[in-house]
């Protein structure tokens, strides 16, 4: 066909562009080169505290790596640590009947005095009316004081409180229940050996027995009796022992506990030499 503009250029009808074939292979790749290998790593410097540096410490502190652990347990009153389980148990006597009162709980050191100091004051208040309650009472007390007492004595003073603790008050043996109760043991107790001294001093002292013939030496004043027998020859001997047909009216009677049991004539008198 004619074009109807004779000066144009004349163009060649537009053919579509076909891509060349895909080789049949996949084009050779470089090989893989692997990673150098690293330089081995620094030995490990010791802390502060004797454990490495980076490493895992224990306790599990803030800002460290590691487990944490089991999270504290605070008091159960005032949310305090550290804290422990204790029991602190407090007894009643009613003359026939009674009763025990047991207290279990996790209690700081603060919290904890509290409760033992008036558990126990008040068990030596109300704890002897009765005939079993007399016997159990010193056991109750004791084991507050070998158990509770001892565990929470053991405790640091708490921190972190988030409630007000308890008032733990006056120690026991400062109150007046412990007073009232223990003085009279306390005088009891310090009463058994004081006789028993009193008893080996006395009984030690004993009067010895005359008979007749013997000389003494009176370390009183007459008429009380302290004879001491002594031999005839010494400037102690004072007086003669002589028997009752002996006695003259100037003469002193002996005691009974001077005559009797001894060898010889009895004795019944003594008389100036």
């Amino acid at each position: 066909m004619t074009s109807p503009y004779p000066d144009a250029p004349h163009h060649q009808p537009h053919q579509p562009q076909q891509s060349p074939d895909p080789p049949a292979y996949p084009s050779p790749q470089p090989p893989h080169t692997p990673y150098p290998p690293h330089a081995p790593y620094a030995p490990q410097q010791p802390g502060p505290y004797g454990w490495a540096q980076g490493q895992p410490q224990p306790y599990g502190f803030p800002g460290q790596s590691g487990s944490y652990g089991p999270p504290a347990t605070g008091c159960e009153v005032c949310g305090a640590q550290p804290a422990t389980a204790v029991t602190v148990r407090a007894h009643q006597g009613m003359v026939v009947l009674m009763r025990t009162v047991t207290r279990r709980g996790v209690l700081c050191r603060i919290c904890g005095l509290a409760v033992y100091r008036q558990m126990t004051s008040g068990t030596l208040v109300a704890g002897w009316w009765g005939l079993f309650s007399f016997f159990i009472t010193p056991f109750v007390v004791l084991g507050n004081v070998l158990g509770a007492r001892a565990a929470l004595r053991r405790l640091p003073e708490p921190y972190g409180a988030v409630r007000p603790p308890l008032d733990p008050g006056r120690r026991v043996l400062l109150r007046a229940p412990a007073l009232l109760v223990l003085t009279p043991i306390a005088l009891i107790v310090l009463a058994i050996p004081a006789l028993l001294v009193v008893g080996v001093i006395v009984g030690g002292d004993k009067p010895v027995k005359l008979s007749v013939g013997d000389c003494v030496h009176n370390e009183s004043e007459w008429p009380e009796q302290r004879l001491e027998k002594v031999s005839c020859g010494s400037s102690q001997a004072e007086y003669r022992v002589v028997d009752a047909a002996s006695c003259g009216p100037t003469d002193y009677l002996l005691y009974p506990e001077y005559v009797g049991d001894a060898p010889g004539k009895p004795a019944s008198c003594v008389t100036p030499r």
